[in-house]
């Protein structure tokens, strides 16, 4: 292992793989943390100090070695977390682009990779990051790199045109009392999501919120005017998050460089579902249940929690229990019979059952991810990862000003949501699945404001297009 000065990646690319590497989790990084991440092969957010601990994995130098690992590090002091920093590794049969089991973006790596790299190779196992064959590795980064930039760059301003989507077809809802419009409420929130991964799909690298507004807007409203019906609007809803899923499963780059989906110029997310995705992806699922009902209910909550939870897809074990929760609150609400305390504890077991038994076959079956990981360190290592997310999300709402107050005016949007008469269904297990979500998972941010979003939707729906 050798930390050297940066360098360009066609450097080693002609005797070597070369990939460009995330040095941190969060939003800042320093050449101290950097180091710490680097020889203990993990990551710790920066809101929560960025030093990982326990013992390094590594140790850097050492003699001529039959395979060598080549990495740049941030300079001294603090800075954003925005950089990438080259990467290489020559020898050992390396050669084009690195590839990361981690990260599922050919050529990005994280920086946690490179410790487990490095003793795998040295025990003769099979390493986390292996290499393609590329006619132009340096190339092909940057074409990686600046898709990553310009969905880092574009990610709030896609939010908000996901807002005024969400906030103008609710708005023309309760003014006209219009059916379609409520429809085209719900609608929007997968539309866009999807519409940003089809946007990343062509790379498209200017203007990327536009666009993805453009393509939710012809995906949307189209169908609201068509689903006048409850079997028409559930296919509608079907159809964009089966759509979704699709992108999930046979093209994880594409997702990962969508401006909504994960974040892996930041260290966080790499692949899979975000807290922020599966937030809004909710309210459209329960609404699916909630139109099909029993015991088509049963597959459409199978199939979100195979979505969400497995390793191939979504990867997200707080929102397996979040979706769980969802579903069994709403097949709870469907009994005629009065919900009962024995009732609810059921369910809630359940849900813990379902969760626990769903990541055991995906372990079995060769899943891998942090959630098979967790899960597998037993039940210490699973109430140790609870109580680190309680902590990040915590953090990750009071330590800026802004996020403050907008998690605050979220939550009591959320609050008069919940007790306004008469109950919805959808909405109430829509709002039991945010209260499982703030208590398992890390960004309690976007749980707070995208709920709201969310919220808002399945409130104008269930009111004005589907008032059981």
């Amino acid at each position: 292992m050798r930390v050297v000065p940066q360098f360009r990646p066609d450097r080693y690319a002609a005797r070597g793989a070369v990939g460009s590497m995330v040095p941190a989790s969060g939003s800042t990084v320093s050449r101290e943390t950097a180091l710490l991440s680097l020889t203990h092969g993990k990551l710790e957010n920066s809101l929560l100090g960025g030093k990982p601990a326990g013992k390094p994995l590594i140790t850097l130098g050492g003699p001529p070695a039959p395979v060598t690992i080549f990495v740049a590090l941030p300079p001294p002091g603090k800075h954003h977390n925005l950089d990438r920093y080259p990467i290489a590794i020559v020898g050992g049969g390396y050669h084009g682009l690195l590839r990361s089991s981690a990260t599922h973006i050919p050529g990005l790596v994280s920086i946690a990779d490179v410790a487990p790299t490095a003793r795998s190779l040295q025990r003769g196992e099979n390493p986390i990051l292996t290499s393609r064959p590329s006619k132009d590795a340096a190339t092909e980064l940057a074409t990686m790199n600046a898709r990553l930039n310009a969905a880092h760059f574009e990610r709030r301003h896609s939010t908000r045109v996901l807002i005024g989507l969400v906030f103008g077809f609710a708005a023309l809802a309760w003014l006209l009392r219009s059916p379609l419009f409520a429809r085209g409420a719900l609608l929007a929130i997968p539309a866009m999501v999807l519409a940003s991964t089809i946007a990343s799909a062509f790379h498209v690298e200017h203007g990327v919120a536009w666009w993805s507004g453009a393509i939710a807007l012809v995906l949307s409203l189209p169908l609201a005017v068509v689903t006048r019906t409850r079997t028409l609007f559930a296919l509608a809803l079907a159809g964009l998050l089966g759509a979704y899923a699709i992108f999930l499963g046979a093209w994880p780059a594409t997702v990962s460089l969508a401006a909504l989906g994960p974040h892996p110029e930041g260290g966080g997310r790499f692949f899979g579902l975000t807290n922020q995705v599966e937030t809004l992806l909710l309210a459209p699922a329960l609404a699916l249940g909630a139109l099909v009902e029993l015991p088509l209910l049963a597959v459409v909550a199978f199939a979100s929690l195979v979505v969400v939870g497995w390793s191939r897809l979504g990867a997200d074990g707080g929102g397996l229990i979040v979706y769980a929760a969802g579903f069994a609150t709403l097949a709870l609400l469907g009994f005629r019979g009065r919900i009962t305390v024995m009732r609810a504890a059921l369910a809630a077991a359940g849900v813990v059952a379902v969760g626990l038994a769903l990541v055991g076959i995906d372990a079995l079956t060769g899943g891998s991810s942090h959630v098979t990981h967790a899960v597998g360190s037993g039940p210490g290592g699973l109430l140790s990862d609870l109580g680190h997310r309680l902590r990040l999300s915590w953090h990750g709402i009071v330590d800026k000003t802004d996020h403050l107050w907008i998690a605050v005016v979220s939550a009591v949007a959320l609050v008069i949501l919940a007790v306004l008469r008469p109950r919805s269904r959808t909405l109430d297990a829509f709002l039991v699945a945010l209260a499982a979500s703030l208590l398992v998972n890390d960004s309690g941010f976007d749980i707070l404001r995208f709920g709201a979003l969310a919220g808002i939707a399945v409130f104008t729906w269930s009111r004005i297009a589907d008032p059981q």
